[in-house]
């Protein structure tokens, strides 16, 4: 048992490159700020987070929704400038901490102003982010603040963990919910997937021609969910390969807003073995990175 402990903790005290994570520091409130952009492009902002009795969308009341609390209706546009600044913060890495606790909570907070639009991507950043708050992300990339060349890699780690806990998740539930998922007869659910007017792109009538290859491809992803153990294993770059390659199809044929990029945003920590050895390969002279 005293020999597992020092392992792990010799694991997670390794010290590695930060650029990787800077990438995800970038990437996820970009992500957040691109989708709010989008918001205000189709003009909705207005409809989204003002309450139903003033001619906002939403009827359903969050008791969580503190901000309409304690400044009434313009709670919304706080809570809204403040993800804003602080998304902006965080991307640049300036006071990156406290733009992290503050940003999360407002963040939130218009998940509960409008908990139709609270995604389970919008989660998924939310965790990710608070996982940073603990990293090193701030040591390169970042506005203003002298380069540091080495961080510990932990929360690299811890991200991966994250991301197979997501993974495995989303397999299981697919299983459980539709079995047909694995069914070498039934209509592809894969297929009804990318079909659905609702979310889906693909056009109906030419796609439904071929089912054997959306079979194919709903068990290649449940296979992929199911497999993402290996992102803790030695194996972790090129099981994400084929993880960007799922994403980057969900991308193309299905309107899901910001998934597809927030996923992929955390995807800088999964291959920094990769970054490191290409992209990433020069080091200053006596610098180990």
């Amino acid at each position: 048992m005293t020999r597992l402990w020092n392992a792990w903790m010799q694991w997670m005290d390794t010290e590695v490159d930060p650029r990787p994570l800077a990438l995800v520091r970038i990437a996820l409130p970009l992500c957040v700020l691109a989708d709010l952009a989008r918001l205000a492009q189709l003009g909705l902002l207005r409809d989204v987070f003002t309450p139903y009795a003033e001619g906002g969308l939403n009827r359903i009341e969050s008791p969580h929704a503190v901000v309409n609390d304690w400044f009434g209706p313009d709670g919304a546009w706080i809570a809204l400038s403040a993800t804003v600044l602080c998304m902006t913060l965080i991307l640049l890495g300036r006071w990156m901490r406290p733009a992290i606790v503050v940003g999360v909570l407002a963040y939130a907070q218009l998940g509960h102003i409008f908990p139709p639009g609270d995604r389970a991507i919008d989660r998924l950043i939310r965790t990710a982010l608070l996982i940073l708050l603990f990293s090193g992300a701030d040591g390169a990339f970042a506005w203003g603040r002298k380069r540091r060349w080495r961080v510990p890699a932990w929360p690299e780690h811890f991200l991966r963990l994250f991301l197979v806990l997501v993974y495995t998740s989303a397999g299981i539930a697919k299983l459980i919910q539709q079995p047909e998922w694995l069914s070498l007869t039934a209509d592809p659910p894969l297929l009804r997937i990318l079909i659905d007017p609702m979310a889906g792109t693909l056009e109906p009538d030419f796609w439904a021609q071929f089912p054997d290859v959306f079979r194919a491809l709903g068990m290649a992803t449940i296979a992929l969910e199911l497999s993402s153990i290996l992102l803790l294993t030695r194996w972790r770059t090129a099981w994400a390969l084929g993880a960007i390659l799922m994403h980057l199809g969900i991308w193309a044929t299905m309107s899901l807003g910001m998934f597809s990029p927030g996923m992929l945003a955390v995807y800088p920590a999964v291959v920094a073995p990769l970054l490191r050895r290409t992209w990433f390969r020069t080091k200053p002279s006596g610098r180990v990175g």
